[in-house]
């Protein structure tokens, strides 16, 4: 998860207790799991394997789970691991469609993950933005409105275009994947 429990326990306050640890977990995994959506990746840092096509005259490959630590391709190549994902090799690529297997390990140290050894790496602008997310569904659980009468419940549509609401959106748009 992009965010901790207790960071999520100490921002609501005596609140927190109102809805119950495995309530709020379960809203920060859901948090963090939008966030990762609409970013298109994932930023926990652990080994990824990926397919990617190789395009005839690039030098540039680009992964999605990016900071990139190490790399492993299948064959003896030279390349430079560079910032956002991108791996360069000054001979080019080979061409072809998903012609290329990267292994990598990739990603940020997240806060539930962190110890004295490897401590956490997430930009702090991530952990904002799901607390604030999480924050946001526990207030609107989507109702739109509600009837005592006869019981009527009408729920809030999610927004067509898959965007988060607008400060979330604004802090995690750095980190929004351009290559996918």
């Amino acid at each position: 998860m992009l965010a901790t429990l207790s960071r999520l326990q100490g921002l609501l306050g005596g609140e927190a207790a109102l809805w119950g640890d495995d309530m709020l977990t379960l809203q920060l995994a859901s948090a963090s799991a939008a966030i990762e959506n609409r970013c298109k990746r994932n930023f926990k840092k652990q080994r990824y394997t990926e397919r990617i096509s190789g395009y005839a005259g690039s030098k540039y490959v680009n992964l999605r789970n990016y900071p990139v630590h190490s790399v492993e391709f299948p064959s003896a190549w030279d390349y430079e691991i560079l910032e956002d994902g991108r791996i360069y090799r000054a001979e080019g690529w080979p061409g072809g469609e998903h012609n290329i297997e990267v292994s990598y390990i990739g990603g940020y140290v997240l806060p539930g993950d962190a110890t004295p050894e490897e401590p956490r790496t997430l930009p702090e602008p991530l952990e904002i933005a799901c607390l604030l997310l999480t924050q946001t569904m526990l207030r609107e659980p989507g109702i739109r409105s509600e009837r005592v009468g006869n019981i009527n419940v009408t729920y809030a549509d999610a927004p067509a275009d898959g965007r988060l609401p607008a400060a979330v959106e604004s802090l995690i748009l750095p980190y929004v994947g351009r290559w996918v």
